[in-house]
């Protein structure tokens, strides 16, 4: 997410500055918000990859060209051959937790009781994903909470988007200068502000980001950039899921 010469990594860190910005209807507050954060890292580190290998296999003959080359520079491993030869264990995997997502929705209208959270969303971008190839609505429509949960969020509809040019975000980063970058900050194992870090995340992506520390809180790291098409910017990341060393 962008806002200016601000740049926002990762959803867990995105939709939160959403609800700094947008606070008459949070969804990451309240009571629950420790299980939600819970439940997020699992539909987003286990539950999304039971689900790849027999989405993207199921499909992988209508996907562009070049899609597995471009997805195996960020994740070395992302092979075709090797996401059949996974998909029916993990397609297997995926039905217990659609399982489990059956059994908590038949007690509440959402994950968490009656207003949507963190927890939906993040849960309900994997099934979404699994949708992608339509011989896996069977797996929603067998259970039936779950299938009126996904068809609930569908019905809230994808707001008010407006396309934007490519040249046009990068523009507007170069006319503009950060501004989410003061306030206190925690310390850290082994970097501070003003350190020259490398951030990459700990899971399947290898992509690495270099810049100076200029704020460090309790699940986030800003790090500035001096880049030749944009000027400076600033790059937020979440700590968590995150390796950041001192370079």
């Amino acid at each position: 997410m962008q806002i200016g010469a601000d740049i926002y990594c990762d959803t867990a860190l995105i939709i939160r500055r959403l609800d700094e910005l947008f606070s008459e209807r949070p969804v990451t507050v309240g009571a629950d918000a420790g299980l939600a954060a819970v439940i997020e890292d699992w539909a987003d580190h286990r539950v999304f990859m039971h689900v790849v290998p027999p989405v993207v296999s199921a499909l992988a003959d209508a996907l562009p060209e070049g899609f597995f080359e471009d997805r195996g520079a960020m994740s070395p491993g992302f092979d075709k051959e090797a996401l059949i030869g996974a998909a029916p264990l993990a397609l297997e995997q995926t039905k217990q937790d659609l399982n489990y997502l059956d059994q908590q929705l038949a007690q509440h209208t959402f994950l968490l009781g009656e207003e949507f959270s963190i927890a939906d969303a993040a849960c309900f971008h994997v099934v979404n994903f699994l949708l992608n190839d339509p011989s896996n609505e069977a797996l929603i429509k067998d259970r039936p909470a779950l299938d009126q949960w996904v068809n609930t969020v569908k019905g809230f509809g994808e707001g008010n988007v407006q396309e934007m040019a490519p040249a046009d975000a990068l523009s507007i980063a170069r006319d503009a200068a950060p501004e989410d970058i003061d306030g206190p900050s925690v310390s850290a194992r082994s970097y501070a502000c003003g350190d020259k870090v490398t951030v990459v995340a700990d899971d399947y992506g290898v992509e690495t980001s270099v810049g100076e520390v200029v704020r460090i809180g309790e699940n986030e790291i800003v790090i500035t950039r001096d880049d030749d098409t944009v000027g400076v910017v600033a790059v937020h990341y979440p700590r968590a899921g995150y390796r950041i060393e001192k370079s």
